[in-house]
């Protein structure tokens, strides 16, 4: 059975190797259903650090999003070449809108220290996926960087 909890941040919370939750974010113009997760061991209470970050994203949603979606765009164009070893259809992103063919938002990861990481499915890495580092710096690289 699942443990759960009542954060009085994140709201209602299951714990399964983290506390996650299902919710919506909008994100290169589209609607998207992620897990929102609190990275925990043996099922530790949520920190503080992960509360301030996710009390900072709820407040900055949609300048984050757009964050992520500039940061991406700026990655496929600038390693154009190297993303076409490994995904045939590679070409200049024009619009944020196009890289809703493209990426697939998972997961906003909340480290115990209050990181803050978006997870996505990729075309040009269909089995590591790449992340985006929205705090406490931005950096955009492939997720082994980053877990």
């Amino acid at each position: 059975m699942e443990a759960t909890c009542i954060d009085n941040v994140f709201g209602e919370m299951s714990y399964k190797h983290r506390w996650c939750k299902k919710q919506s974010i909008s994100m290169f113009g589209e609607d998207w259903t992620i897990t929102i997760a609190a990275k925990a061991y043996s099922g530790k209470p949520i920190t503080e650090e992960q509360q301030k970050a996710y009390s900072y994203f709820m407040n900055n949603e949609k300048r984050m999003m757009d964050t992520v979606g500039e940061q991406l765009k700026s990655y496929v164009n600038e390693n154009l070449s190297s993303l076409a070893e490994y995904w045939i259809s590679a070409r200049t992103i024009v619009n944020i809108s196009e890289l809703a063919q493209m990426v697939t938002p998972k997961t906003l990861l909340f480290k115990q220290d209050g990181t803050t990481i978006m997870l996505l499915d990729c075309v040009w890495d269909i089995e590591g996926g790449m992340a985006v580092k929205l705090a406490p710096n931005i950096v955009v690289g492939s997720q082994d960087l980053f877990l």
